[in-house]
């Protein structure tokens, strides 16, 4: 399709998003603003811009209490949040809390902006949702850290790493890491942050985890 004719899809899809207005089927409402944001993904690829495309990890953030914590060292990054599956007919359940390592993570952001104030974020209209996993595919940020290299070293090559965006309640997540490895536990979450507290400070350590994975 030419960019023309991605507009144009666009346009159509946020008439009908927008005519959907106090309707009450949320499965319909839910596959209205999906199909908004899949035209905005297809209309910022074909225009070689960055944007923002779901990343199944299983589960997702919990809407009202979302309830992240990051721990981070120079080496290590966790990051753990309430999570929900989604079911057949649009809602979701509770899951327990999902904790997340992620592989070679070398930079992050945590923080503003809330699930309000994201519709202004950069790619709020690129296919960002709320209370979901992302990742942003021609990542300005990691062009933009691949910039800072050359400065001392010429010949850095393009980064193959990638940007993942976590987005919350009160707050987002973003990170540039080779990728994430997901768990999801039912367990107490003392026990978690025990967890997670010896992971990131003693990361070589063989520190085994009794909760069940979930990826």
């Amino acid at each position: 399709m030419t960019i023309e004719e991605l507009e144009q899809q666009l346009a159509r899809a946020e008439e009908l998003l927008k005519a959907m207005d106090g309707y009450t089927l949320l499965n319909v409402r839910l596959q209205g603003f999906e199909d908004v944001s899949q035209a905005q993904r297809e209309l910022a690829a074909a225009k070689g811009e960055e944007y923002a495309t779901p990343y199944d990890i299983g589960v997702t953030p919990e809407a009202a209490v979302s309830g992240p914590v990051v721990l981070q060292t120079d080496y290590n990054v966790i990051l753990t949040f309430n999570a929900m599956k989604e079911k057949p007919d649009g809602y979701r359940e509770d899951a327990g809390t999902a904790i997340v390592e992620f592989k070679r993570c070398i930079i992050t952001k945590f923080g503003y902006p809330n699930d309000e104030a994201r519709w202004g974020h950069p790619l709020g209209d690129k296919g960002l949702g709320a209370y979901g996993v992302y990742e942003i595919m021609n990542s300005t940020w990691i062009r933009q850290l691949t910039d800072f290299n050359r400065i001392r070293f010429p010949n850095t090559p393009d980064s193959d790493q990638r940007h993942f965006m976590f987005t919350f309640h009160d707050s987002t997540f973003e990170c540039i890491a080779d990728g994430m490895e997901v768990r999801v536990s039912d367990e107490p979450y003392e026990q978690i942050f025990a967890y997670m507290s010896k992971r990131t400070v003693w990361r070589d350590a063989d520190i085994q985890w009794d909760g069940e994975e979930s990826q």
